[in-house]
């Protein structure tokens, strides 16, 4: 009864993250519609399926207010934020052919409608039209980041392909695997957005550092609830990680519990991902204050990205990044 309640609580605060009031958010969204306007055929049947699919649109946000605190010129960032959201795209159109995933954000995923080969070249599609608007504004610097983003996302990628099902590995490994794929892309989307509109170098490394702990913070979030959030909340099915054999947090916590760790080693090793084995794994993470721990980490770096934010010039929009961070800890708090 423990993990059900702890659901319901998940599931509400989730809920909660509603961000359809931000009027940025509007002239994004316009934008994002126009950048795939001249696609034509299967190639926008994609584009349309990804995009209606919705998300929190994280990323183009963060370029926004990373570049707003400085500068409250919206149309220079619009570019760079809209790039990004196109960049994320493509990322999880590939992401899914990796992982054979057949939901994203309950809806059937692009591979599952389309087949792996439109689905590849629809995400490379993305792609192309995130740096051809890059490349049309002149926008070097932001497209800079989004290389290094996209450069770290592969080799976190190839990183988790090679340590799934590994029950040696370390949280050090863990943390490499989740800046890559997660965090360095928030990290680059705040440092193009304050770029763009002229900050020091000294402001472009501390808003870095704040989508960095952001970011991480976020991962390891997505983690604790790949095992004890719902279908419903994840867009995917539950513990669809465990089951592709992605070691997250607690479950490396979990294999170093001495009276536990074989048995979540036979669940990963003989793959016994039933739904009474999965509830067993929640329940003792529940029991041992492993899941506490992962949310302690949680709140650890989240305190780090606003001390961060603390050292940067006071502004309206920068009240916006400290809400973001409260709002990712009340996803499982």
């Amino acid at each position: 009864m423990e993990i059900t309640k702890q659901q319901l609580k998940i599931e509400e605060n989730y809920n909660k993250l509603d961000f359809t009031s931000i009027p940025q958010l509007k002239v994004i969204e316009m934008e994002l519609l126009d950048a795939i306007s001249d696609s034509r055929g299967t190639i926008r049947e994609m584009c349309n399926h990804i995009l209606k699919a919705g998300g929190k649109r994280i990323r183009p946000l963060l370029v926004v207010f990373s570049g707003l605190i400085f500068e409250q010129n919206l149309q220079k960032l619009i570019p760079t934020a809209v790039s990004s959201e196109l960049i994320h795209m493509a990322s999880l159109v590939h992401d899914d052919i990796v992982d054979v995933s057949i939901m994203r954000r309950n809806k059937p995923s692009i591979n599952s409608v389309w087949g792996n080969n439109f689905a590849v070249l629809g995400g490379d599609y993305l792609f192309a039209k995130a740096f051809g608007i890059l490349a049309s504004q002149g926008l070097l610097k932001s497209m800079g980041f989004m290389v290094e983003a996209i450069e770290s996302m592969c080799h976190g990628e190839i990183i988790q392909a090679e340590d799934k099902f590994n029950c040696e590995c370390s949280i050090e490994k863990y943390y490499e695997k989740i800046s890559c794929k997660t965090a360095i892309f928030l990290k680059c989307c705040c440092q193009a957005g304050a770029s763009a509109v002229g900050a020091s170098e000294k402001e472009v490394e501390l808003i870095g550092e704040y989508g960095l702990n952001l970011g991480l913070a976020f991962q390891i979030t997505d983690d604790i609830l790949d095992l004890c959030g719902s279908s419903e909340i994840m867009g995917k099915p539950k513990s669809e990680d465990l089951k592709q054999g992605i070691i997250s947090m607690p479950v490396i916590y979990l294999l170093k519990n001495r009276a536990h760790q074989s048995f979540i080693k036979s669940v990963i090793e003989n793959k016994v991902f039933d739904e009474e084995t999965i509830l067993k794994v929640c329940s003792l993470l529940t029991k041992t204050g492993i899941m506490e721990k992962c949310y302690d980490t949680v709140k650890t770096h989240l305190e780090k990205a606003k001390r961060n934010l603390d050292a940067l010039p006071e502004s309206y929009h920068k009240e916006f990044l400290y809400r973001l961070a409260d709002m990712v800890y009340t996803r499982i708090n």
